[in-house]
């Protein structure tokens, strides 16, 4: 049972490493290691594979003049005390205002469909990855305050820094905190977020200098300092990191445990429903219970942003 859920949680990795300072008496059975141990060097081979993939594509737009910025994924990864020890996902990048063309040339030369479905980046497979083209960093169709987000975000383009990867660029440390949390509380608010993201928080302040004084400004102007006290709570709180770390931000002991344990096991467990009309529903009442961390993330008022994400659906269904 804790190997599913750590592995659900996206630290099953990070649980077996921590597992070597557990006496052996108390550790899982041989059985359960040898399973755990299996799954970690599939994982461990999936790193490897979206890293290659992450490089090959690199080289390609490098033919065509084109720069490439990762974000998220891969280059948290780095933070972490294992790099391959945290889970790979989407491959997602931003071309600088090139996205259009090479989403063309992608296509011609290899022949991949192209999903321009989604609100923010078309979405393709390259080498077994899905790969997330973006235009805009985040959906600003959804929530308002969102334009206001994006807008200070292409103002930090200007700073990248150089990777180990060939024509791969990371954001900057200033680009990265305000992306991070933005991109986490909107997850957090909607539906949910596992340990995973907690802990690309919290590896992430520790290895950066962050400047505070500067995010704390952008915390106020969007209506996110709630969000962001309740995850540096956490994550001194719950995964022991340094105090040190963080600003002092005033926050409620009770809506920590709350977000804590939504992390843990969500108020509203995500369903999959094939009637048009029992989605809709469900999804109106997953909205309606997590009203509390909405609060905790935009500035807009509930229905506000009901609407706006009503429009938003209608745009284009696929998020």
């Amino acid at each position: 049972e804790v190997m599913n859920k750590s592995f659900k949680q996206g630290v099953g990795g990070l649980v077996l490493d921590a597992l070597e300072n557990v006496p052996e008496n108390l550790r899982p059975s041989k059985a359960i290691l040898m399973s755990w141990l299996g799954r970690v060097v599939a994982m461990e081979r999936l790193y490897e594979n979206n890293k290659s993939s992450i490089a090959h594509l690199a080289s390609f737009y490098q033919k065509y003049d084109i720069k490439m910025l990762l974000l998220k994924g891969y280059g948290l990864s780095l933070y972490w005390p294992q790099s391959h020890h945290r889970p790979v996902g989407d491959i997602d990048i931003y071309l600088f205002g090139k996205q259009a063309y090479a989403d063309n040339i992608i296509q011609k030369y290899f022949g991949i469909r192209i999903d321009n479905s989604h609100h923010k980046h078309s979405v393709f497979t390259f080498e077994n990855s899905m790969v997330e083209n973006h235009y805009s960093f985040l959906n600003v169709h959804a929530h308002r305050s969102t334009a206001a987000i994006e807008h200070i975000l292409l103002q930090e383009l200007t700073d990248t820094m150089d990777s180990d990867i060939s024509n791969v660029v990371f954001p900057s440390v200033r680009f990265n905190s305000l992306y991070l949390l933005r991109h986490s509380a909107e997850h957090f608010a909607s539906v949910d977020i596992n340990l995973r993201i907690v802990l690309d928080w919290a590896f992430f302040v520790k290895a950066n200098p962050v400047d505070w004084d500067w995010l704390l400004k952008k915390m106020e102007q969007v209506g996110m300092m709630n969000y962001l006290a309740v995850l540096n709570a956490i994550c001194v709180d719950y995964l022991g990191f340094d105090k040190s770390l963080f600003p002092d931000i005033p926050v409620e002991q009770a809506v920590v445990e709350r977000s804590m344990n939504d992390i843990l096991s969500p108020e509203v467990e995500t369903e999959s429903h094939d009637n048009l009309m029992v989605e809709v529903a469900f999804r109106f009442k997953r909205w309606w219970k997590n009203r509390w961390k909405h609060n905790m993330v935009f500035k807009e008022r509930l229905w506000q942003s009901l609407l706006t994400q009503v429009w938003s659906h209608l745009l284009k269904p696929s998020l």
